[in-house]
């Protein structure tokens, strides 16, 4: 009977994580007690991507394969992971009676969000094959003063739509790296907002 029950509560647990019900986030540490129950405001600074890898290269080595046109596109493309993430995270935190504000210093509010971006790929769309796109996340939060509470690590991969069927504006985007990496910043923005009222909320 033991072991059925073993058995049992095994497969539903599976299930769970499987159904999308278990965490979409990996803590590299955290804050215990929880330091952020009740908290209902924190602030956000802009994604640092400082020592950013694309695929298997730094930035700059990168960026010094494109031509002109390439590099001011991923320069924007950059700016717009900035703001589907920030509008994403604001958004969903709302949804949770938690108010997050952008700030350009972390002296700006009791508890600091600072997101790094430090992996990206541009994932691609041919006919014979496809790979999803990439950001990979992570969100400290500190005190006013700089000292780290919590890290965790959050990841989204996009995959490219079939260009040959009929699209949305949205699923057109994403035919594009910078497209691809937006949805990638909504979709983080949204999973932060989420680990966030659970550290307010547990």
């Amino acid at each position: 009977m033991h072991r059925r029950s073993f058995i049992a509560a095994t497969l539903l647990a599976l299930a769970a994580a499987l159904s999308g019900c278990a965490p979409r986030w990996r803590v590299v540490t955290q804050a215990n007690p929880d330091p952020f129950v009740g908290q209902r405001y924190f602030g956000l600074m802009p994604i640092d991507f400082v020592n950013l890898r694309i695929v298997d290269q730094p930035e700059d080595m990168y960026l010094a394969r494109k031509d002109t046109d390439d590099h001011r596109q991923f320069v924007s493309d950059k700016a717009s992971i900035d703001e589907e993430f920030a509008e994403a995270l604001i958004e969903g935190a709302r949804d949770h009676g938690i108010e997050v504000a952008q700030v350009s210093q972390p002296r700006s509010a009791p508890y600091v969000l600072m997101p790094f971006v430090s992996y990206m790929n541009p994932g691609f769309y041919a006919v014979a094959s496809s790979s999803p796109s990439q950001i990979i996340l992570t969100l400290r939060i500190a005190t006013s003063d700089g000292k780290v509470l919590d890290e965790v690590e959050f990841s989204s991969r996009t995959a490219s739509p079939n260009p040959k069927t009929s699209l949305s504006r949205a699923d057109e985007d994403k035919l594009t790296s910078g497209g691809r990496w937006r949805e990638d910043a909504r979709i983080i923005g949204e999973t932060v907002s989420s680990y966030l009222a659970s550290r307010v909320s547990p």
